[in-house]
C-alpha cells in the first residue's frame, strides 16, 4: 500500500507571551495614590469596578469601568482613585511581538463577551500562584505547592487570546503593518534549531529551511551566525556528530550509524566525524572505553 504524503502547516503566531511577571486584583480606597514605577515589560490595567486615573509621563488618562489601559515597557506611571473606590485587575508580562506597538499608551474597551477571559486569568492565577490579598509591592510570582494542572499555560493562552480579540476589534483603525505575523529573533532562532535537530536522522538543505520558515537563505544564514557565532551547516554537523557519539556509546556499529544518520557512505561518516572531533569514530570509541 502506498503511503499518502501529508504536509504539515506551520502555525504562525500573531503574538507570543514570553513571561508573566505579576498579577494583582486590588480594591482601592478613596484617595489612593500608588507609588510611581517603571519596568521593562508590559502592563495591562483593567477597571473592573468604577474607574481610575492613570498618570504616565506627566499625562493623565481617565480609565472607565470595562476599559483596559496598556503601559509600554519603561514608562513611569502611577494610579489614583480620587473620590472613587475602583477594583482593578493588573497583569504584567513580556511580549516582544511587533503588533504590541498598537497598544502603546492606549485605552481599549473590553467587550462584555470577552471579559470572561479576564475572569479565567484571575481564577487560574489564584489556583496556581500564592497571591496576597493586596500587595502593590509584589515583584515575583511564587507557585503553590500543589498548583492547578496546566494553570500557567491556561493563563498565558487566555492573555494571548484576549489581546488577539482586542486587536481584531480595533483592526479597522490600526495600520495593517502592525498585524503582519513575524517571528521575533528568539522565535526564529528556536525554529531554525528545531529544524536542525529534526533533520539529524535525515538530510538537511537551506532551500527546505528557507521554504519552511519563509525567509531568504542569505537572511537566515546571516541571522543565525549573528545570533550564535556559528553557521547553520556547522551547527547541523555538530548536532549530527553529537548524535553519532551517543550511538557509539551505545555500541551501535559504525555502518549502522552511517545509515541511520543518512551519510552517503561509511567513509563519509568517518570523514565528517573526524573533521568535527579531531579523531576517527574508532579512536573515539577507544577513548570512552
Amino acid at each position: 500500500m502506498e503511503q499518502k504524503k501529508f504536509y504539515m502547516h506551520r502555525i504562525d503566531n500573531l503574538l507570543i507571551i514570553k513571561k508573566i511577571c505579576t498579577i494583582h486584583y486590588q480594591s482601592l480606597p478613596k484617595g489612593y495614590v500608588s507609588k510611581e514605577e517603571a519596568h521593562d515589560f508590559w502592563e495591562l490595567i483593567y477597571a473592573d469596578k468604577e474607574g481610575f486615573t492613570l498618570a504616565e509621563r506627566g499625562k493623565r488618562t481617565e480609565v472607565s469601568h470595562g476599559e483596559a489601559f496598556f503601559i509600554e515597557p519603561n514608562a513611569p506611571h502611577f494610579v489614583e482613585s480620587g473620590g472613587r473606590e475602583p477594583n482593578i485587575f493588573i497583569i504584567t508580562f513580556e511580549c516582544r511581538s511587533e503588533c504590541m506597538d498598537f497598544f502603546r499608551d492606549r485605552t481599549v474597551s473590553v467587550p462584555k463577551k470577552r471579559r470572561d477571559l479576564l475572569q479565567t486569568m484571575m481564577t487560574e492565577a489564584l489556583g496556581t500562584f500564592e497571591l496576597p490579598d493586596f500587595d502593590p509591592n509584589l515583584n515575583r510570582l511564587n507557585l503553590k505547592k500543589d498548583p492547578l494542572l496546566g494553570g500557567e499555560q491556561i493563563l498565558k493562552n487566555s492573555l494571548e487570546t484576549l489581546l488577539i480579540y482586542l486587536l481584531r476589534r480595533e483592526s479597522d483603525r490600526a495600520p495593517e503593518a502592525l498585524f503582519v505575523s513575524k517571528a521575533s529573533d528568539d522565535d526564529l532562532e528556536s525554529q531554525i534549531e528545531e529544524v536542525l535537530r529534526g533533520s539529524v536522522y535525515g538530510k538537511f538543505s537551506l532551500e527546505a529551511l528557507s521554504e519552511r520558515l519563509h525567509y531568504g537563505k542569505v537572511k537566515l544564514c546571516n541571522f543565525f551566525r549573528e545570533r550564535t557565532g556559528t553557521g547553520i551547516y556547522r551547527t547541523y554537523l555538530r548536532l549530527k556528530t553529537d548524535e553519532a557519539k551517543k550511538l557509539i556509546r551505545k555500541g551501535t556499529p559504525f555502518s549502522e550509524i552511517a545509515e541511520l544518520l543518512c551519510y552517503d557512505s561509511i567513509a563519509s561518516f568517518h570523514s565528517a566525524f573526524r573533521r568535527e572531533t579531531g579523531m576517527t569514530p574508532g579512536e573515539y570509541r577507544a577513548s570512552i572505553r
